[in-house]
């Protein structure tokens, strides 16, 4: 039994009284702390010091977490992170809970833990869609300095399970990644802390982060962006400034080009060297020449532009978009990899909208990889998960309603013979498919949405699927197809389509997936393409198909790759408000 009386107390009973408690070990106090008393070793004693007199009454036996450690910072995060909690941390009683079935031991010991939570903490505060976030990681870095690091330990575990029950959020509603909301913990979020496994483990922790295999680059090229001075740079791109012009404010942009490594350290010193001939500074007259113009090029090239040197209105554009913006974008899209079911397992097709490009990865590894044109703001091609289980060869086209009504049904009110123009009929339905002659149609008097018969594109060189598509279940009717406009891929913007995917190296994918089953199948494919009739090719072998919006990302060479958003997910002000429906129905 405790000799309270003697002010002293052996080990051998404080170890019983206590179980847990131990002396210092790196750096963290003994134990996160009971509230009603704590401990002090001298001369190899362990002593009890009386806490204060309104928690003396606190059991031993069921010791309560206190906050010691915390008094140091304010902790103002809480009000923002879990508005309804009124209690300086947003999980107290799961802390509680946890702190006591682990004797109150510390969990964060390994300093190398705190830096890996605060890695994943800064990916995600970087998105600006967590309010109090960012402050939270910087009140973490305020206790990390402090000596007595029992209020570290208590905060990081709180914000473990805040960061958790982000993530949570984010997979059980991944369309809120690409639409402005803010991710914060109501009253229901809070009932429900994470399950949190102790011993912590830095193997357990990176398992929390984003899939993408340029994670640490990413989170470095966000801070450097970040604490890098705003660069100034605001050109109209009207006129253009071409090969041999004079770029107003020069010295900025080339600041800023070589910030994005677009201009080499010893060229972006050389552009900057001062003319003594005539008095006056370079900067004050850079021209579109040399290095300069090839750092412009490359700085297209990141951007998906037409890469020409010139600083038109796209390029004076997207070179206006700060710093600050990048990073947030970065982060954003970092975080977007959370909803990707089969990132980095496997073979899988992805075709990302913004980029305008379709890749098959084999464990991340770029195995094929094609142009494509994806749907226009107004009929945007549609996120989902699916994989490609037949070919269709020699395709025929069934119109679809949007486009019956959009497209075919004006057109015919123009011009009776359209139909015969584009080797299409009209028929009574997709079940029976029996033709209608269109010259018993009253066309002046046809309304397009409730028109009873639908059109169909007959197979041929003219057709709008090309020959060949690629078909995977979904919901959206949405599928990848040759074409016969090929002269649509020279461009650097190919947001054209009603929604599919045309596919510039259609054969090409298609003796890709054949080469995947069993052998003969590419000659069948060849033997189909000539006779130009209409035929299923089911794939035993299926492949994995991924449709995804990414904006900003670090390339296989670790550069900065960044792209419009031509469907408004990343800021829905970019893009004109025509959608009758967003592209992110049952998303996953």
């Amino acid at each position: 039994m405790l000799n309270f009386n003697s002010g002293k107390v052996t080990r051998q009973a404080m170890d019983v009284a206590v179980s847990g408690f131990v002396k210092g070990t790196a750096g963290l106090a003994a134990a996160v702390l009971m509230s009603a008393y704590s401990l002090a070793a001298e001369e190899g004693v362990i002593r009890l010091v009386p806490a204060q007199s309104s928690i003396i009454s606190a059991s031993l036996t069921v010791p309560q977490l206190g906050r010691h450690g915390l008094e140091s910072v304010s902790v103002l995060s809480t009000r923002q992170l879990c508005p309804g909690q009124t209690d300086p941390l947003c999980f107290p009683t799961a802390l509680q809970n946890l702190y006591a079935s682990h004797d109150f031991m510390p969990l964060w010991r390994d300093p190398a833990l705190v830096d890996e939570l605060l890695l994943q903490l800064t990916a995600l505060a970087e998105t600006h869609r967590v309010p109090g976030l960012l402050q939270r990681v910087q009140e973490l870095q305020q206790l990390s300095q402090r000596d007595d690091q029992r209020g570290l330990d208590l905060l990081a575990t709180d914000t473990l399970m805040v960061y958790q029950s982000t993530v949570n959020q984010m997979l059980n509603d991944p369309s809120a990644l690409y639409r402005p909301a803010n991710f914060t913990l109501d009253a229901q979020h809070l009932a429900s802390a994470p399950m949190i496994t102790v011993p912590l483990t830095l193997t357990s922790l990176q398992r929390l982060r984003p899939t993408d295999k340029h994670f640490d680059a990413l989170v470095a090229e966000m801070r450097t962006l970040e604490q890098a001075q705003p660069h100034g740079v605001y050109l109209s791109g009207r006129p253009a400034i071409k090969f041999g012009a004079e770029i107003p404010n020069g010295d900025k942009l080339a600041r800023m080009l070589n910030t994005y490594g677009d201009l080499s350290d010893q060229d972006y010193a050389n552009v900057m060297k001062m003319e003594q001939a005539t008095g006056e500074s370079a900067v004050n007259r850079l021209t579109n020449t040399g290095v300069l113009h090839q750092a412009i090029r490359q700085f297209q090239q990141r951007h998906g532009l037409t890469d020409d040197g010139v600083i038109g209105p796209e390029t004076a554009q997207n070179m206006a978009r700060s710093y600050e913006q990048v990073a947030q974008l970065l982060a954003l899209n970092l975080q977007r990899n959370r909803v990707l079911q089969r990132h980095g397992q496997g073979e899988v097709l992805q075709v990302n909208i913004p980029e305008f490009m379709l890749r098959v990865l084999d464990d991340e590894n770029v195995v094929f990889e094609s142009k494509v044109i994806v749907g226009r703001s107004s009929r945007p091609t549609y996120l989902f998960s699916s994989a490609i289980n037949h070919m269709v060869v020699n395709p025929t086209w069934n119109v679809p309603e949007t486009i019956k009504e959009e497209d075919v049904i004006p057109s015919m009110k123009r011009s009776p013979d359209y139909l015969a123009r584009h080797n299409m009929r009209m028929v009574s339905g997709w079940s029976d498919a029996q033709s209608i002659d269109p010259a018993q149609i009253d066309w002046s008097t046809v309304s397009a949405r409730n028109f009873p018969y639908e059109f169909q594109q007959r197979p041929g060189p003219g057709n709008a699927l090309g020959q060949v598509k690629f078909m995977m279940p979904n919901d959206f009717s949405i599928y990848l197809h040759d074409t016969p406009v090929k002269r649509l891929f020279n461009k650097s913007k190919r947001n054209f389509s009603s929604g599919c995917v045309r596919v510039e190296k259609a054969h090409d994918l298609a003796y890709f997936l054949l080469e995947r089953q069993r052998a003969g199948q590419s000659a069948t494919y060849d033997n189909l393409l000539r006779k130009r009739n209409p035929a299923t090719i089911n794939l035993r072998k299926t492949l994995a198909v991924d449709f995804i919006y990414r904006t900003a990302w670090l390339d296989e060479q670790g550069k900065l790759q960044v792209r419009d958003d031509i469907y408004g997910y990343d800021d829905d002000s970019t893009v004109p408000q025509e959608h009758d429906y967003i592209a992110m129905m049952n998303y996953r």
